[in-house]
């Protein structure tokens, strides 16, 4: 479901992102467009003049997607900033109308993942007819939570855009969780086989990430042999799938795992002060530049933007 659903509403913020963009282009001084424009805004503020006194002060909950798109193009044109967490903020009408698609999209798509996954692990570890039933029951209400987290993010006044990215991620993750009933239905062998598919899976991404993560980092500012060592042993316990305990090479600093806000202070502290100047340096250029990317459309970067980045220097 969250593939086919971010699609679908991808397609659309980026329709209505395209939209804002040709619309945001200022008509010819003194045509007809121009005039028509003028009108309109009047209109326009007449309106919300009017909607606001209707409301007596409170929210208008009949306000939609076209009278939101309005507002942002007119923003737009009068230099005003509107980042992607505007369009989503508008969307989120339109979304929520759809409640009932996004719904069906989701039990269609989310059975065959189940489907599919129960008859993996079934047949890779000998499970029986009735096992196989509980893993598929197990995914399905996995995908119903994740469903209602999903539904959280739409229907939160508070969320953006970048809340919905997360919200539509597919990963090996979606089998978190499902250890504990695996070791219910497995013993011998075929425990000890499954829960070292899960363990190296987790070990992988954690390498994974911080391999892009020391390599971006040495990059920037050319780290020497110690510094590589120890940054490599910072990253890996800052990483998402990192777990207290685990072990690698490099690991001297400690085993526990860090946030995101202390693993970047803890490798802050293994740089020289030139090496810090040249990282502060980067991200300020990295953050310019995707606000040029995003101005290019008329639109500003959406709240914790670097997120998106996958959490990488």
């Amino acid at each position: 479901m969250k593939q086919t659903l971010g699609l679908v509403v991808g397609i659309a913020i980026g329709v209505a992102g395209g939209l804002m963009f040709s619309k945001s282009l200022a008509p010819d001084q003194g045509s007809i467009t121009e005039r028509l424009e003028f009108k309109e805004r009047e209109l326009t503020r007449a309106e919300g003049k009017i909607r606001a006194l209707m409301a007596d002060g409170h929210r208008n909950n009949k306000r939609g997607v076209k009278d939101g798109m309005r507002d942002i193009m007119y923003r737009i044109r009068s230099g005003q900033e509107v980042s992607l967490d505007d369009v989503f903020l508008t969307m989120k009408p339109w979304m929520r109308d759809m409640a009932p698609l996004f719904e069906r999209m989701r039990q269609v798509n989310e059975e065959e993942f189940a489907d599919r996954m129960a008859g993996e692990w079934a047949a890779e570890h000998n499970l029986d007819g009735a096992e196989k039933d509980r893993l598929r029951e197990w995914f399905k209400e996995q995908s119903k939570k994740r469903a209602n987290a999903f539904a959280d993010v739409v229907e939160s006044d508070e969320s953006g855009f970048v809340d919905f990215i997360r919200a539509t991620e597919y990963d090996w993750r979606d089998a978190e969780g499902s250890e504990e009933l695996m070791e219910e239905m497995l013993d011998g062998e075929e425990l000890e086989k499954f829960q070292e598919e899960r363990l190296t899976e987790r070990y992988e991404s954690v390498q994974n990430e911080s391999y892009r993560n020391l390599n971006r980092l040495d990059e920037i500012v050319e780290l020497d042999s110690e510094q590589h060592a120890q940054a490599f042993g910072l990253m890996m316990r800052g990483s998402e799938d990192y777990r207290s305990g685990m072990e690698f090479e490099g690991m001297e600093s400690g085993t526990e795992k860090l946030d995101r806000e202390s693993r970047n202070e803890a490798i802050e502290s293994v740089l020289r002060p030139d090496q810090r100047d040249q990282l502060d340096t980067y991200r300020a250029e990295q953050k310019a530049k995707a606000e040029r990317e995003m101005g290019k459309m008329g639109l500003g970067l959406p709240k914790d933007w670097e997120v998106l980045e996958g959490d990488r220097f």
